[in-house]
């Protein structure tokens, strides 16, 4: 027991002597105005990376992209098709994995590219409202994967700026896209306005000309009529001359054949012997 006491004190003493010396160093370090920080360092933010990657398929196709998962069999793949991120999977057996390479890039600067690569593509008309919101999604992730690792506040306000700049470009396009679209309607009315004059002067000249072709068809049928009475008429009249030709030449024929009779009698009389 009195070991135990005796190491006990010991131990106290050592402990005592410490914080005393401890204490001295702090006293000295105040006057010579050196400041101590005895808290905890905070560790420092994680850097956020992703994995893109880039490689021929076998039919010549090229495909690039952010590389979500990998096994043996398969990669898949967030890749860009014109206005739109999609998630696609590719078996390995259709890759050249001769041309398959991966490479790290910071997820801040991933999203950076792809708000660039969706502003780029505005103003053209096509798919716009779809690539303003596309670039705006991708710098305000941009944003996000600063802020998380900690990045100063320049860059943070960088983004910032470029998120407000799509944002009133957008507004711009807006504006634009309604006036063009009141302008179209306007043209579209005044060329339906001119289309539907011209229809109405073509129906008025096909009426006009409906009309010359409907009296000469009413003269046509009004000649025809004529012509045939005329024709009619002048086969009534042939048909009684024929008959009356028919009955003369009957009555000819009759008186001809009275004489034939008369006559072959007289030769018949005149031909016989006398009586004796």
């Amino acid at each position: 027991m009195i070991r135990y006491a005796v190491i006990i004190t010991i131990i106290a003493s050592l402990s005592l002597s410490i914080k005393c010396f401890a204490a001295a160093v702090n006293d000295s370090n105040k006057e010579a105005g050196i400041s101590v920080n005895t808290s905890t360092a905070k560790p420092r933010p994680k850097v956020e990376a992703v994995t893109t990657a880039d490689f021929y398929l076998k039919d010549g196709n090229t495909v690039s992209g952010r590389l979500l998962s990998e096994d043996k069999n398969q990669v898949v793949i967030e890749q860009l098709e014109g206005s739109t991120i999609v998630t696609k999977t590719y078996g390995k057996r259709d890759i050249d994995m001769r041309t398959y390479s991966t490479r790290p890039l910071l997820e801040s600067k991933y999203y950076i590219q792809l708000a660039e690569y969706f502003s780029a593509k505005t103003w053209d008309f096509v798919d716009d409202p779809d690539d303003f919101i596309g670039a705006i999604r991708c710098y305000e992730n941009a944003k996000q994967s600063l802020i998380d690792s900690g990045a100063d506040q320049e860059k943070i306000r960088e983004i910032d700026g470029n998120i407000a700049k799509v944002k009133k470009e957008r507004d711009v396009w807006t504006d634009q896209v309604e006036s063009r679209a009141k302008l179209k309607k306007l043209e579209y009315d005044a060329e339906a306005e001119n289309r539907l004059k011209r229809l109405e002067k073509q129906i008025a000249e096909s009426n006009a000309k409906l009309n010359e072709s409907l009296k000469s068809l009413d003269k046509t049928i009004t000649d025809m009529q004529y012509n045939y009475k005329q024709v009619q008429s002048a086969i009534t009249g042939m048909n009684k001359d024929f008959v009356q030709q028919v009955n003369s030449l009957q009555t000819q024929i009759n008186e001809n054949r009275l004489l034939i009779n008369e006559l072959s009698f007289r030769l018949f009389l005149s031909t016989r012997p006398a009586p004796q």
